[in-house]
């Protein structure tokens, strides 16, 4: 499984994962303008084609947009190889932590993500709708030293 840099032409095929994985998918087009935009990262994970994707917005720190495995690949490594690089290029820009949210009911996610180094920061009461559910926030430390001002 390869881990790269989203490009232009794999937005139809991460506009499926997001119709497949979310009730409330991003857009082709919404895709597209923040790949744009240099804030945004985007990574997918590629076997053959595209089988999963994650993306952040880089400012003080990094936050999560979204993290989606095909069903069929799920449980065999993408989630987290998506996740340890969103991790490696926060730190590459000198981000020291990552924050993002997940469904209270999401257990294989949160396993995953404590796993990885993330703890629980806080809920957000009723974040989530279709169906509304608790957001509970989690934080990791990158490993990046915090820029002097």
């Amino acid at each position: 499984m390869i881990i790269r840099r989203m490009t232009q032409s794999d937005a139809p095929a991460v506009a499926a994962l997001e119709r497949e994985c979310f009730s409330q998918p991003w857009p082709e087009h919404e895709l597209l303008a923040s790949l744009a935009r240099p804030e945004y990262v985007f990574l997918v994970a590629e076997e053959e084609k595209v089988v999963g994707y994650a993306g952040m917005i880089v400012s003080f720190d990094a936050a999560v947009t979204n993290v989606a495995v095909a069903k069929d690949f799920r449980r065999k490594g993408a989630g987290r190889a998506l996740v340890e690089g969103l991790i490696r290029e926060a730190a590459a820009k000198n981000v020291p932590e990552i924050f993002l949210e997940v469904r209270a009911s999401n257990t294989a996610a949160i396993s995953l993500y404590e796993s990885l180094g993330f703890t629980s920061r806080g809920v957000r009461k009723n974040f989530y709708e279709f169906p509304t559910e608790d957001g509970i926030i989690y934080g990791a430390d990158t490993g990046a030293k915090a820029a002097s001002l």
